[in-house]
């Protein structure tokens, strides 16, 4: 047998037409046949619907820890609902135009090609990577390029425009070129509107959770992190070194510095200062179970099931991968229910989501902790909130271990000391963040609903 019979290989003819000399692509991924659809549309390039299309130059990073100066974003983190908080000079991120504005588009052009955002309020004024494209789109057809880039046709354009032999990469002069089809008026005015629609929601969202997060403080009489001045031996303030006593060592016998850390150590003198009633998390939900560890046998959407990973629950639209339903052992194990919050145990730690209208009936990773609370004692959307907060998260991350990789356990963070406000205003928090999750939810249709008239638009033309 040749070693060609052990591969499927694409083959195409192109027509001459098709060979621009002035773009000088030889590679034939350039040619597919993902822009077949283009033949019989109309279009033009994506520059002629924007005032402008840049990168911001290259530049060395410099990472720092001050609220005061501004705050960054790393391309991988444009779809995230929960970014990474570090900052750059704002000097840095206004002499070299970093700092993006709300309205414009942001295409990530390194790594995953093609993640597509509208700048909204959420991170209106933050600094973004230079891999990062903005695109200043004419305010009419705003959502409707945003619907056309995240589309399964956009970003196929975007992947087919980009170049590079090893790692892929494509940047503004590049998706300038991107071939757009010109639909008629009221379909791009439906398109963009529901486009638009989903950010408002995603905004609403935002606004509803950062108040359920104020009151928290509130309700439980916290300080702010901010407010706190932890421990410390260094009076310059660079190294968080302390003294600590034989009174905090545990039946556990840790030795690493990080879980004596001044502000896990605060945290818990304050919520039992500050809070009569509190508790234990093992006493107000169960942690014991884990999910599944199972053999994975990925399969199409339409044979599988949505598996959920540590970095999909953070995700604005997850790209889900799909699990065998027939061929996954002990799937009933890794399915998701109403009111469960997900804790994510290893790599990057502490992520946290509620199941609530967004992942039930999904398949979830080993990786991610289960908490199911007792409603009989907590609101789900109450612990889900305070375990998301400074006050839960510094806690939870108190017991990471792990020499290479780190991780967490379930009867680690079962100790943590939960605040527990009365029941109304628990579940006042509570219908806050399941409010929340329903404009999520709202905004996933609006964006669907887009796609779906997109892509009728573009076959039936």
């Amino acid at each position: 047998m040749k070693v060609l019979d052990l591969f499927e290989i694409e083959t195409s003819v192109i027509d001459s037409s098709k060979i621009k000399l002035d773009e000088s692509r030889i590679d034939p991924q350039f040619f597919s046949t993902n822009q077949l659809f283009l033949d019989k549309l109309d279009t033009r390039p994506l520059a002629e619907f924007c005032d402008e299309i840049f990168n911001p130059a290259v530049f060395k990073r410099e990472f720092l820890e001050d609220p005061n100066e501004c705050r960054y974003l790393a391309s991988a983190e444009i779809a995230s609902f929960e970014p990474e908080i570090t900052y750059i000079t704002n000097t840095q991120a206004d002499a070299l135009r970093l700092r993006v504005k709300k309205g414009w588009i942001l295409i990530t052009g390194f790594g995953t090609i093609g993640s597509i955002r509208i700048t909204d309020k959420i991170i209106d004024g933050f600094a973004v990577a230079n891999n990062v494209a903005r695109a200043i789109v004419k305010e009419k057809y705003r959502g409707f390029i945003a619907a056309f880039l995240s589309s399964e046709y956009g970003n196929k354009l975007l992947n087919d425009y980009a170049s590079g032999a090893v790692v892929k990469y494509i940047e503004a002069p590049q998706i300038a070129k991107i071939p757009v089809p010109v639909l008629g008026d009221s379909i791009i005015e439906k398109i963009n509107h529901l486009f638009l629609e989903a950010v408002t929601c995603r905004e609403q969202s935002h606004e509803l959770l950062e108040k359920a997060n104020k009151l928290v403080l509130q309700y439980n009489n916290l300080p702010p992190l901010s407010d706190i001045k932890p421990e410390t031996l260094d009076e310059d303030g660079e190294v968080e070194i302390r003294m600590t006593g034989l009174d905090e060592f545990t039946q556990d016998y840790r030795l690493d510095a990080h879980f004596y850390n001044p502000i896990a150590k605060l945290i818990v003198e304050n919520i039992t200062k500050h809070c009569p009633k509190n508790d234990k998390l093992f006493n107000v939900a169960d942690c014991s179970f884990r999910g599944s560890r199972s053999t994975r046998n990925y399969v199409d959407k339409d044979n599988g099931i949505a598996f959920l990973s540590g970095k999909n629950i953070i995700q604005i639209r997850p790209d889900f991968k799909y699990i065998s339903k027939s061929e996954t052992a002990n799937l009933d194990d890794m399915l998701l229910s109403k009111g469960q919050i997900l804790i994510s145990r290893s790599g990057t730690l502490g992520r946290t989501v509620l199941i609530y209208k967004n992942y039930e009936g999904c398949a979830a990773s080993e990786h991610l902790i289960r908490v199911k609370p007792d409603a009989k004692i907590i609101d789900s959307g109450y612990l889900y909130t305070f375990l998301s907060s400074d006050y839960g998260y510094h806690q939870l991350l108190r017991y990471k271990h792990g020499a290479v990789i780190d991780e967490i356990t379930e009867d680690q963070i079962s100790q943590s000391v939960i605040p527990l406000p009365s029941d109304k205003q628990q579940k006042e928090i509570g219908d806050l963040v399941r409010k929340a999750y329903e404009l999520r939810e709202e905004a996933i249709e609006f964006e669907e609903e887009a796609q779906e008239l997109l892509t009728q638009a573009l076959t039936l033309a």
